[in-house]
């Protein structure tokens, strides 16, 4: 036995080196969180002109107050060739519609006239008419860049001025992007506030014309932050070098707005580097008809717990002639940065943070404690021999340092961290059961002390996983979600598939049986199998197999599909405003309070029926090492979130343990299980 109980005890030293690892990246990683501690709102420059247009209330003087209620950034777009004919600096017409007026009223301006006798105006061509002769040169400069290989023509008029034609149709040329908005621009700046450019991507760009358009962005040397309009980062597919360079050459973050579908988005944060800043939003479509506190609370979640830095927002729309709106837009800004204010960030310019990279020695040393944690689990279910148990080891320790030095490190490390969150709630129940059936064998009575230590155990068990995971992912693309946790709906079945016959070898003391009848594990499965199957039977599978998948489809943000039900919903928002970083329901209302029960149940002998809420309490375990897993999530608001849940399943597994100690007690009843001797180590 003391081959055996020196490798044990090697896996625990190396698991406390690993868990120091784990703890001096952490460090590293919440110094980097806590100096970026500025939020930046931004508004929508189109969405509030238009609550002013519908409103009828001044621009000038709504930017000015919402300045004033906390906004400090407007994020303004590009002209398109329709914009431009909407504030009639132009007249665009088709060839047809030329045409067609000719036949109703000759034309009579001499150059019209001499190209529709000669059969050189086309219907299917388009004719801009600038307002002035400042305007025509800006849409000569422009259209000749965006437009490079297409065919623009220019004439002039005395009577008409000078024109240009085309030979895209009114629709695409309407389309057609010709930069940032000067007269926004203005609007902006003469406001007080900062300038956030929001440039689209187009068929056709080129790094010329990228260029082109870079250089003629107005207040171009205040502008630091760069959101991309549209389905597509500007330069995908081939460009996305060529927008890069210029952007640092410019100065210009990038800011990465969180679930949009953008394509080409995350090729480009990479390209950034630590240059990324994350943006959250709420959709035009959303904003119809999100209430008012919700869509504060978003803003606020998402710098809270997510990291987000810059608050994209779009007003409440307005219906014509609704003055309220103004009000409400006003107060909307302001309740945001109060909520801001109120959970400990300052309203300012949003900046990148640092890069963040551990140490890779780190690293190494926290993904061996995760491959040692493997080897203790393998323990409770094989014997192996120290020799090929060290062998094995030292094997996977070559193989994982020298896979962390090739391409393949994130997914080396995606993988270490998937293989924590698998084997250290397995590990967390192991533990408490094998030693609550031990003590339930061995004590004369059962004593909530002992249920509560060890639940408390277990979940110390499943803090150190969790703990070894944040450790082995947390660096600066994990920070930004460009890199995530992989394995999430594995990470969540796995444990309790397997604990489950972790807890039956256990229980069924497969060892003893094997040694003293010969029975062996075959042939228990073979028993099990032969049973009768009888109608309770098929009605408890069925209970199961339903409750596993609302169990695996419910480990997002949806129920089955639907949204969170109300009363769920009702209830985080409660505990948000009680406690800030809200606890996991499957932690606190299921797996806690289930894991503490079901060791009372063990220790007051039992033992069968224990075993399904040893499982059903795995889930709490789980749900610990997961919320470890979320590296865009603050790593003091993970701490706070899981002693939250700790202590609020606690309350209630104690409750429902000491009343059933009460009366079991009162009583007087005791269920040890058949072949209760076979119980031990």
């Amino acid at each position: 036995m003391t081959g055996p109980r020196r490798v044990k005890n090697l896996w625990v030293w190396i698991l406390v080196a690993a868990v120091v690892s784990a703890i001096v990246i952490l460090w590293g990683r919440w110094q980097v969180e806590k100096s970026n501690n500025t939020v930046e709102l931004v508004m929508d420059y189109r969405a509030a002109k238009l609550l002013c247009q519908n409103a009828d209330y001044p621009l000038d003087t709504f930017l000015l107050q919402a300045r004033d209620r906390g906004l400090k950034s407007v994020a303004v777009g590009e002209r398109t060739i329709k914009d431009i004919a909407t504030l009639g600096q132009a007249y665009a017409f088709s060839g047809r519609q030329i045409l067609d007026y000719d036949r109703l009223s000759p034309v009579s301006d001499p150059v019209l006239r001499r190209m529709i006798d000669e059969l050189r105006l086309y219907a299917g061509n388009s004719y801009l008419f600038p307002r002035d002769h400042e305007v025509f040169q800006d849409l000569v400069e422009i259209l000749s860049v965006r437009l490079l290989g297409e065919r623009i023509s220019t004439f002039s008029s005395q009577r008409l001025g000078s024109f240009l034609e085309t030979a895209r149709g009114i629709p695409d040329l309407e389309r057609v992007n010709t930069g940032l908005d000067p007269e926004a621009a203005r609007e902006v700046s003469e406001a007080g506030l900062r300038i956030v450019a929001r440039l689209r991507n187009y068929p056709g760009a080129t790094p010329h014309k990228i260029s082109f358009f870079f250089n003629r962005i107005p207040y171009k040397e205040s502008i630091s932050l760069m959101i991309f309009e549209g389905m597509e980062v500007l330069g995908y597919p081939d460009y996305l070098s060529d927008v890069r360079d210029l952007m640092l050459l410019n100065s210009m973050d990038f800011g990465q707005v969180e679930f949009a579908s953008q394509t080409g988005d995350s090729r480009f944060a990479r390209l950034m580097g630590s240059r990324v800043i994350r943006v959250h939003s709420i959709t035009e479509r959303e904003m119809e008809k999100i209430p008012f506190d919700k869509a504060v609370e978003r803003f606020t979640r998402a710098a809270r717990e997510r990291n987000m830095r810059v608050m994209y927002i779009r007003p409440f729309p307005a219906e014509i002639g609704d003055a309220g709106a103004i009000d409400k837009n006003l107060s909307y800004i302001q309740a945001i940065r109060e909520g801001l204010e109120e959970s400990g960030f300052s309203i300012g310019q949003a900046r990148s943070s640092k890069e963040y990279t551990p140490s890779r020695y780190l690293i190494v040393i926290v993904g061996i404690g995760i491959l040692a944690s493997a080897f203790i689990l393998l323990d409770t279910l094989f014997s192996f021999p120290p020799v090929i148990e060290l062998g094995l080891f030292g094997l996977g320790i070559i193989l994982y340092s020298v896979l962390l030095s090739t391409g393949y490190a994130i997914l080396v490390r995606q993988l270490a961290a998937l293989g924590g969150a698998i084997v250290f709630p397995m590990l967390a129940v192991s533990a408490l059961y094998s030693k609550s059936l031990w003590k339930g064998h061995t004590a004369e009575g059962v004593h909530l002390k002992d249920a509560i230590l060890l639940w408390l155990e277990a979940s110390a068990i499943s803090i150190v996983g969790g703990l070894l995971v944040a450790g082995t992912l947390s660096s600066g693309t994990f920070m930004l979600s460009l890199d995530k946790f992989i394995g999430v709906k594995a990470a969540h079945a796995i444990p309790i598939a397997l604990g489950a016959v972790v807890c039956w070898r256990y229980l069924a003391g497969w060892e003893q049986l094997e040694d003293e009848s010969g029975h062996g594990v075959p042939a228990s499965i073979g028993d099990l199998l032969m049973s009768p199957m009888r109608i309770w039977h098929v009605l408890a599978l069925a209970v199961v197999a339903l409750g596993g998948l609302v169990y695996i489809l419910r480990t997002g943000n949806f129920y089955l599909g639907l949204p969170i039900p109300q009363f769920d919903e009702g209830m985080r928002r409660f505990l948000e405003d009680l406690l800030v970083f809200r606890p996991r329901t499957k932690e606190f209302l299921i797996g806690h309070p289930a894991l503490l029960f079901a060791a009372a149940l063990a220790l007051s002998g039992y033992f069968r029926l224990s075993l399904p809420l040893v499982l059903v309490g795995c889930i709490g375990q789980i749900s610990m090492v997961n919320t470890f897993s979320h590296i865009h999530t603050p790593i003091m608001a993970t701490l706070q979130r899981t002693f939250y849940g700790l202590m609020l399943g606690g309350i209630i597994g104690i409750v429902i343990s000491a009343v059933f100690i009460y009366f079991s007690r009162k009583t007087g009843s005791h269920q040890p299980v058949p072949g209760e001797e076979h119980f031990g180590e």
